[in-house]
């Protein structure tokens, strides 16, 4: 089906100021395009039950009734915490049988470095996909000119996590493997030897400390860096005794992960 130029006009025109705001401050803002049925007080339901939700956020709604696309415009959010906000509101479509579709999330400036074609882009993929599927899926609009393969295993109990982490590490071209404990990701491990783990300290199975040694104890040249929900002083000098390079805690920036993973794995080259 030929797609109109004025697909999506409506939010695009909705949120212009806002994304141009964006832009010109060099803040972040989370997108979340959504193929959805609603009526006005569905709507307005949608947007009581997300300032209900915690941690609070600034957010816009815009939906083009004729193309059943709803766009969500969160202030100052990261892609981490975008993809958060996104499965309240797909569990909140679903239960109300109002989703019709995927839901694609974005943020700027880590998706793209150009806020409103980063919101174009987004609109034009919604289209594309099949109404079939309730999948939440990462945009990435700076595509990689070429693979670059190194192999990174990342090891989480929490699947949103490994999902985000994973579909923006996979964007950008990189051999990516998961684990969910830690008994899992040494598994894993010993078959890859990858050159770079990102791991939670937090793991059933295989405590991550326990993981961590285990894979110093190989004596591989694989960087290891820690991404966790434990924000303490002492935990984060635990972990560098260990033999860790670096430390990361949640919620996290893909920005910052994928610039600290390049110099980890410079020195490994």
């Amino acid at each position: 089906m030929a797609q109109s130029q004025h697909v999506g006009s409506r939010i695009v025109k909705t949120f212009n100021h806002f994304l141009h705001y964006y832009q010109e401050s060099k803040l972040a803002c989370g997108v979340i395009i959504v193929r959805a049925d609603l009526n006005e007080k569905e709507l307005e339901n949608l947007q009581s039950y997300m300032e209900q939700e915690e941690p609070k956020v600034g957010a816009q709604f815009s939906y083009d009734q004729s193309e059943g696309l709803l766009g969500i415009l969160l202030d100052d959010c990261n892609i981490g915490y975008t993809h958060f906000y996104s499965l309240f509101i797909k569990d909140y479509l679903e239960q109300q049988g109002c989703l019709k579709g995927s839901l694609l999330v974005g943020s700027f400036p880590e998706s793209s470095d150009h806020a409103e074609q980063m919101l174009f882009s987004m609109i034009w993929e919604m289209m594309d996909k099949p109404q079939d599927q309730h999948t939440i899926e990462l945009f990435q609009y700076d595509r990689p000119s070429k693979q670059c393969n190194r192999s990174i295993l990342l090891v989480d109990s929490d699947e949103s996590v490994l999902e985000i982490l994973s579909s923006f590490l996979r964007g950008k071209g990189y051999d990516v493997h998961t684990a969910q404990d830690g008994k899992e990701g040494l598994n894993q491990f010993e078959k890859i030897v990858p050159e770079l783990v990102i791991t939670e300290i937090n793991l059933s199975a295989l405590g991550g400390y326990q993981f961590i040694n285990q894979v110093r104890d190989s004596e591989a040249a694989t960087q290891i860096m820690v991404l966790t929900n434990k924000h303490l002083e002492e935990d984060m000098k635990r972990t560098f005794e260990f033999g860790v390079s670096e430390y990361m805690t949640k919620p996290f920036s893909l920005i910052e992960i994928e610039t600290r993973m390049k110099k980890l794995l410079e020195h490994s080259m």
